[in-house]
């Protein structure tokens, strides 16, 4: 006997895109909880608060003038930013035990407000305490707000593997403050803007003659300019999310991972000393040159992506990716297999077909990959033979 079940659940949320989100007077986030009023808890980016040490303050006062629509549940959490919070499941517990403490429920709402790493692990932990709490995003860095922050995915990372423990829990919805942008560090804001090179590489050739006509602004820190291109390329990611067909990614394609095999496996070469901007940068930069080789784009056109890239800051080397295991193989070529396990089935990965446009392919010769290499050490002035990992401070 055979009883088959076909379940459908639709999932929805709105993205948000305005400034100042914790003034008197807005109230975009008052206008997406839910109850009357509702329990929430704040959980903040430790960098973010050191960069902004008035935020708590805020955030209880905004609170205060918000009382019909929020019960403030807890005091403000904050938690460490960056892989720290990724690399700890301690996370899980801290809030496992304060929803035990002050009584959470799947209709208390988790507020999280940070970089794409805070996003992710304590969105993992909230998906997790009673199959899942909601959680409102307030993304705070570029990268984020233009990518991860405003997408469906939670985790963390564990056995030297990004993301090994996961899940798909799209928010309750996402906040993009532009003007948290402006607490960023030079390297936190020059390194996002690899996501939006990737996402214009592979859906939009107009937004990547727009990075490169705003890329001396960009580098400059210009907010206007800066804002527009993470709206963009956070429209360009929910589209996909929305019409691509597979949003919990359940084939063996990453359609907006364009880059990424190579960069998962440079951060943990570097322990991390490699964000993960700066890392995709590296990855675009690489998997362009095959794309060249295969004759999927010319020449030429990865030079100007590549000009572009480093106007707005991004760097395209780093010694990491000469460094060989004891047999002589390139250590980033395990990044592959990797890479395909972490969904299964075949290989597959996204690589331009023209400018703007993309189609996947199955196979990525070692023989390119070290062409690859070869051609950005040339172009940074490095020998692909070089074993030395060197530090970013």
């Amino acid at each position: 006997m055979t009883s088959h079940q076909e379940l459908r659940v639709p999932f929805s949320y709105d993205v948000i895109f305005t400034r100042h989100v914790f003034a008197s007077g807005n109230d975009t986030l008052a206008g997406v909880v839910e109850g009357s009023p509702a329990r929430v808890v704040f959980f903040l980016d430790g960098g973010l608060v050191e960069a902004r040490p008035t935020l708590p303050a805020e955030i209880r006062a905004w609170c205060d003038a918000n009382v019909s629509t929020v019960d403030l549940a807890a005091p403000v959490q904050v938690v460490p930013g960056g892989e720290e919070v990724k690399n700890d499941l301690r996370i899980l517990d801290k809030l496992g035990s304060l929803a035990v403490e002050i009584g959470l429920c799947r209709h208390s709402h988790v507020v999280i407000v940070g970089g794409g790493a805070v996003l992710d692990a304590v969105g993992f932990a909230a998906s997790l305490i009673h199959r899942g709490i909601r959680q409102i995003r307030v993304p705070t860095t570029v990268l984020a707000q233009g990518d991860s922050g405003v997408g469906v995915k939670n985790g963390v990372n564990r056995f030297g593997q990004k993301n090994f423990f996961g899940v798909f829990a799209p928010p309750r919805a996402v906040i993009n403050d532009a003007e948290m942008l402006t607490t960023l560090a030079s390297r936190d804001w020059t390194s996002g803007i690899a996501e939006a090179f990737k996402v214009a590489l592979i859906k939009d050739r107009e937004f990547l003659e727009l990075l490169s006509e705003s890329a001396v602004r960009l580098a400059a820190r210009d907010l206007d300019a800066m804002e527009q291109v993470v709206n963009r390329a956070a429209l360009l990611h929910l589209d996909h999310i929305a019409k691509g067909g597979d949003a919990f990614e359940t084939g063996s394609g990453r359609p907006l991972d364009f880059g990424h095999w190579s960069a998962h496996r440079l951060e943990t070469m570097t322990d991390y000393a490699l964000s993960h901007g700066e890392a995709v940068a590296i990855g675009i930069a690489l998997d362009l040159f095959a794309a060249v080789e295969m004759g999927r784009v010319t020449s030429e056109d990865w030079v100007c992506v590549l000009d572009a890239m480093e106007r707005c800051g991004l760097e395209l080397w780093h010694d990491a990716l000469a460094r060989r295991d004891r047999n002589g193989r390139l250590e980033v070529l395990a990044g592959l297999p990797q890479f395909r396990e972490h969904l299964g089935g075949e290989l597959t990965l996204a690589m331009p077909n023209g400018l703007g446009r993309t189609s996947d392919i199955h196979e990525l010769p070692e023989e390119l990959v070290e062409r690859a290499v070869e051609a950005l050490a040339r172009r940074a002035g490095r020998s692909s033979g070089e074993a030395h990992i060197s530090r970013i401070a």
